[in-house]
């Protein structure tokens, strides 16, 4: 049992000096200054940034929005294949264990039987029971599945910034839509009482002019006026309602039954903009944090299709027992010690295309 210990040990510690693949480096230095001088402290980054509005419906629509949207409850789903994916992918580091139960019968139907048959004409049936528990594991020589589990981490790592990516789309398009209804709504008030007020100031310079005290050109300067005020009104009107279109869809619910509360535009408190060097920035957009995890995951790819193209060691052992009835299954145990050594040698270029892919 000595040389099959030492080829496992041997295994077991080349497979164990493939570390895991190292993360890329963009080779782009940011500035440590943003180029227009700003001297505040940075704040830290606040996860929940919706509530420094102040305001109770915005973060009813955010919390609905985070709820109802599809798009965010794809994106989820692909965080758990991803998940599952990763679990997939890293199974193969550890041995895969088996066990079966099997129970047969052969029985001749006539005739005397034949030297491949067991049962004959003086024993017609034959039963047959058996047991088994068998390990396998390939050793990672080469770091291949290694480097194929740090691929799917990574993805998985993506797929998770994927979904901060889209989580934050939406919830700033909500409160991007919400801000804009408030607001044109204020401008529509607004455009209604300069409607009125240059319509107030019509009457009063028509009364002039009837009475010789106003001018033809001060009558027209001002029906121009009332004219303008009165085109940019449905303007503004137009641009309210498509703005209650626009939060409707992302909420996924008809504009008919949108409900935006009571809340005034002069309500809200803005936030201010906190301060910080771009490389802060970098480091809270997750779009970019997740192209930095395809990379990495683009990189153990790469190491993934060259092991492909190496030899592989497989080591395998069995435990088994067998009898021709049920109850003395366990008294003839047996076992198996198996290793193979498989290397490819002609596949029409196929292994280093993949390489060439996973390269490129």
């Amino acid at each position: 049992m000595k040389v099959p210990l030492s080829l496992i040990a041997a295994s077991l510690l080349l497979a164990a000096c493939s570390g895991p693949v190292p993360r890329p480096d963009s080779g782009l230095q940011a500035p440590p200054a943003w180029h227009s001088p700003n001297t505040a402290a940075a704040q830290q980054d606040n996860r929940q940034w919706w509530t420094r509005f102040g305001s109770p419906e915005l973060e009813r629509l955010i919390e609905q929005a985070r709820l109802g949207s599809h798009d965010l409850a794809a994106a989820m789903a692909r965080v758990r294949q991803a998940q599952a994916t990763a679990v997939v992918a890293g199974a193969p580091l550890l041995p895969e264990l088996k066990g079966a139960l099997n129970a047969s019968r052969q029985k001749l139907l006539r005739g005397n039987g034949y030297s491949q048959l067991d049962a004959n004409s003086s024993n017609k049936a034959v039963d047959y029971f058996d047991a088994s528990l068998s390990a396998s594991y390939e050793v990672d020589f080469w770091g291949g599945r290694r480097a194929a589990r740090d691929s799917a981490v990574e993805s998985l790592r993506a797929s998770e910034f994927d979904q901060a990516t889209v989580e934050l789309t939406l919830l700033s398009g909500v409160a991007n839509s919400y801000t804009q209804v408030l607001s044109l709504g204020e401008q529509s008030r607004i455009a209604e009482l300069n409607l009125a007020n240059a319509q107030s100031v019509l009457r009063l310079v028509q009364t002039r002019y009837d009475s010789g005290s106003a001018t033809a050109l001060e009558l027209a300067q001002q029906k121009s006026l009332v004219a303008a005020q009165q085109r940019q009104l449905p303007l503004v009107q137009q641009q309210a309602e498509n703005a209650r279109i626009t939060l409707a869809a992302l909420l996924g619910q008809p504009v008919q039954s949108l409900d935006l509360g009571q809340q005034a535009f002069a309500q809200l408190t803005w936030p201010s903009i906190d301060a910080g060097v771009p490389s802060d920035l970098l480091s809270r957009r997750p779009d970019i944090a997740s192209a930095e995890a395809r990379l990495a995951a683009a990189q153990a790819d790469v190491r993934v299709a060259r092991a492909a193209m190496l030899p592989t060691v497989t080591l395998s052992a069995s435990l088994g027992s067998g009898a021709n009835t049920a109850s003395d299954i366990l008294r003839s145990p047996f076992y198996n010690l198996t290793s193979a050594l498989a290397a490819p040698i002609f596949n029409a270029g196929r292994l280093s295309a993949e390489r060439d892919k996973a390269r490129a």
